[in-house]
């Protein structure tokens, strides 16, 4: 039996997938991990949180059922309930059962929820452009939207992301 080490990788990348996937993840989690670290420090919101309070704003009413709402994070109903349950405490989400569906519940942002979102806008403005798109021209920001376009179709430019077809929970 071969050890470990000397299994050959299956179906390795070629030298520029791997760096252009190294690259991506690296800068994901360089501009995530401040991101959230300044939310939590100057706003007391995580980026989790943050995320949860830009999708309710941008929903008709302000307001979501949960399981779209964590169908558009991309997390599960329990995961999703937890956030929102923080966000309650907080008084920055309110929770009230769908009246068109009784045993559905709306997750509804509160004008508390929209002042905190606002506030932390110029936090999350401010690191996304420091730690990622001030080292960029216009122009390359402008190709990264067509090349992120062009890995995965609509990511730019949908108006609810992600679509039913690319949506997964477990």
């Amino acid at each position: 039996m071969q050890s470990a080490n000397k299994l050959p990788e299956p179906d390795p990348f070629t030298r520029e997938e791997f760096l252009a996937w190294r690259g991506f993840l690296r800068v994901h989690a360089h501009v995530t991990g401040e991101l959230d670290r300044r939310m939590t420090d100057a706003h007391g919101i995580s980026l989790a949180d943050y995320g949860v309070l830009i999708t309710l704003v941008s929903a008709p009413g302000m307001q979501l059922r949960m399981g779209e709402l964590g169908a558009r994070r991309l997390v599960s109903p329990s995961k999703i309930s937890r956030v929102i349950d923080e966000l309650e405490r907080g008084g920055l989400v309110k929770r009230t059962r769908d009246t068109e569906d009784g045993r559905s519940f709306l997750a509804t942002l509160t004008a508390r929820g929209l002042r905190k979102l606002r506030e932390a806008q110029v936090t999350h403005h401010a690191v996304v452009r420091e730690r990622f798109l001030d080292g960029l021209s216009e122009r390359q920001v402008a190709e990264l939207a067509r090349v992120w376009d062009a890995a995965v179709p609509g990511v730019v430019g949908a108006e609810v992301w992600p679509p039913v077809q690319l949506r997964s929970v477990g």
